[in-house]
């Protein structure tokens, strides 16, 4: 599927949901929210192929942060962008791969409790991973899925655990392709 097909399908489906139940949503409180979440990114590079010189063997893992914010048009749903530094993980050859970008992503939740929801997403990332030092990169979009929990404090503060997995990072050509898991704790405000 092209990179203009998948856009296309997105946009399509959040405006479709946006529309259906905005004015319901209106009459709830809280409906924005933004955050933070900081975590573990652990990689898996596809080093069979890749671009001359970077390396066959990297570090396992890093440390991973992001900035997200959303609309909760409906009780059980919310659309998310999200800007996430995946870290830097340096080659046996002394080469360095850095991965960050941003996304939106169709966030769903499941009530388990009053407080405690089951979540899910599935979103796409503008991901640009970049090749230092001789600074080649490579700009994908990038699928991805996620599950977690939120914990809900008040109407205002709630706390995330969530598990991403961001595939197709990169390329074997000027960079190195890789998909990723990403594990974090995240904290929201919501207004």
């Amino acid at each position: 599927m092209s990179m203009k097909t998948r856009i296309g399908i997105i946009v399509i489906a959040l405006s479709a949901a946006i529309s259906g139940v905005a004015a319901a949503a209106a009459a709830a409180e809280n409906l924005y929210y933004i955050g933070g979440g900081w975590g573990q990114t652990r990689p898996n590079f596809d080093t069979a192929g890749t671009a001359s010189g970077i390396g066959t063997s990297f570090d396992s893992s890093d440390g991973s942060y992001k900035l997200y914010g959303g609309f909760k048009f409906h009780q059980n749903f919310s659309i998310e962008g999200t800007w996430i530094n995946l870290g830097s993980f340096n080659s046996n050859t002394g080469n360095t791969a850095e991965m960050a970008g941003w996304g939106l992503s169709l966030v769903g939740y499941l009530p388990m409790s009053k407080e405690l929801s089951l979540l899910g997403r599935i979103g796409e990332y503008r991901m640009r991973l970049k090749r230092n030092p001789l600074g080649t990169s490579d700009s994908s979009w990038s699928p991805s899925l996620g599950v977690g929990l939120q914990y809900t404090f008040n109407p205002n503060f709630s706390a995330r655990a969530e598990f991403e997995r961001v595939t197709k990072m990169g390329s074997n050509t000027t960079t190195i392709r890789t998909d990723a898991n990403v594990y974090t704790l995240g904290l929201a405000y919501h207004f």
